[in-house]
């Protein structure tokens, strides 16, 4: 096995993930917005209704994290809060107006911004694509040993 071919790979991986984020980093600070403001708009984009926990588990973070992330978005205008109609206890979060445009503008200018990536090859991105899937299969089915 060769081990160090592996570490390449994985750290390339995060390299390419922490060159992304960056980039998304400067365009949501750009637009008065941090990146994980705007991971949770994205979250609201992809769903139109969420609870605080449900948006918190799809982020994969803590639900007392989302609820001051809420807070700020809330206060922004880019979320609004609503009670849940067959639960009135429950309240719905939901993207507004002004929150789907700030993370359509955003996400418009970063892809512009990677863009360049195209530079590569379509046939040389889709095999990269193709190889990235073997290993998330790999690595799935190497965690459902566990």
């Amino acid at each position: 096995m060769d081990e160090k071919l592996v570490k390449e790979v994985i750290f390339s991986f995060r390299e390419v993930q922490r060159k992304t984020h960056h980039v998304l980093a400067e365009e949501a600070a750009n637009r008065e917005i941090t990146t994980t403001q705007l991971l949770a708009i994205r979250e609201l984009q992809k769903e139109s209704e969420l609870t605080l926990g449900e948006l918190a588990d799809r982020m994969k973070l803590g639900k007392s994290t989302v609820s001051g992330i809420v807070d700020r978005l809330v206060k922004a205008g880019f979320l609004k809060r609503t009670r849940n109609e067959s639960n009135r206890r429950a309240l719905s979060l939901e993207l507004t107006e002004k929150g789907a445009t700030k993370a359509a503008e955003t996400y418009h200018v970063f892809f512009n911004r990677l863009e360049p990536i195209l530079e590569i090859g379509e046939d040389k991105l889709k095999e990269m694509l193709e190889v990235h899937q073997e290993i998330i299969t790999i690595l799935e089915r190497e965690g459902a040993r566990d």
